[in-house]
């Protein structure tokens, strides 16, 4: 069938245009990732030698004093909330829910994501080597909750907290987005107010929480297909 030239000039630019059009969001999603990997290394290494110096004084303190001297009634509440929101019952929660209904490629997404985060979390904590506040405040504190771990920076619930809030923003719509806002603010308040971390262990566990998805965003599709990390609404689909 014979197709007028400038027809098929205008049928090849519309093609362009479209391509153009669903290549941009992509782009600038790209961008937005690259500067939240970017905003989570800044934040990271000053936060990473504030602890390194082992003291817990000045406005951190404060900070600190101002959530652990909290009432000792809300303590049931901030243990579930921080071993329910920050620890392995919400990580199986994010990887099994979405196998049982077969969105394969979320749970594989929630499970590299949060493994990732775990690994850069335990080379921090091996770097900084930072004792728990009664340590370093000398016991002059509320203790509400004793962990086995000796090493304080950075806080593991806030990294698992963070890493897995922000795979949860990517796939809901934005009217709900508030609620990982919340999941994190809840797990970092948490931890302080129980007596187990400070201000800045907590700022470091976002850190590395934050960088752990930006990261996986912002690899090139070659290389993340490969690994069957799917981004956006891929991750919702059906099947591996």
């Amino acid at each position: 069938m014979y197709v007028h030239p400038s027809r098929a000039n205008r049928t090849t630019a519309d093609t362009l245009k479209s391509t153009q059009k669903t290549s941009e969001p992509r782009e600038s999603n790209n961008r937005t990732y690259a500067i939240g990997l970017g905003f989570g290394v800044l934040i990271f290494i000053p936060a990473l030698y504030i602890a390194h110096k082992h003291q817990l004084s000045g406005v951190q303190a404060r900070l600190f004093y101002d959530l652990n001297n909290m009432p000792n009634s809300y303590k049931t509440v901030a243990l579930w909330l921080t071993e329910g929101l920050g620890a392995g019952y919400i990580i199986a929660a994010c990887v099994f829910i979405p196998i049982l209904f077969k969105r394969f490629r979320l749970a594989w997404r929630y499970l590299v994501t949060a493994g990732g985060a775990g690994i850069a979390m335990e080379i921090g904590k091996h770097i900084a080597k930072e004792p728990r506040p009664d340590v370093l405040l000398q016991g002059h504190l509320h203790e509400r909750a004793v962990e086995l771990g000796l090493t304080s920076f950075p806080s593991g619930h806030e990294t698992i907290a963070t890493a897995l809030a922000i795979t949860t923003w990517l796939i809901l719509p934005k009217r709900w987005r508030w609620i990982c806002i919340a999941w994190i603010v809840i797990v970092g308040v948490s931890r302080i107010y129980l007596g187990d971390h400070t201000p800045n262990d907590v700022v470091g566990g976002f850190a590395i929480g934050l960088i752990s998805v930006c990261f996986l965003q912002i690899l090139p599709e070659s290389i993340a297909h490969r690994f069957y990390i799917y981004k956006g609404q891929e991750l919702l689909q059906k099947g591996r």
